[in-house]
């Protein structure tokens, strides 16, 4: 199993990701957006995953590509 990321790399990386898919505009306003309002991980869980069944869910992890740090590229 990899390495996970130390909090400093996880944030640089997260807001890499974000700034690569929305732009820097639209980065802040998300993170604005996420600072106000309160998230209920489990909830979203439950809503992102309910139409899909748990070997569906294995399938599209399993076929999604690795980088080089071991991970996987996110689900869409």
């Amino acid at each position: 199993m990899s390495e996970l990321l130390a909090d400093d790399a996880l944030c640089a990386k997260g807001l890499t990701v974000l700034a690569d898919h929305l732009g820097p505009v639209e980065t802040l306003r998300f993170l604005a957006l996420v600072s106000r309002q309160p998230f209920d991980y489990q909830r979203w869980r439950q809503h992102y995953f309910e139409s899909m069944s748990l070997e569906e869910i294995l399938t599209r992890a399993q076929a999604m590509p690795q980088n080089k740090g071991g991970r996987t590229e996110r689900m869409t």
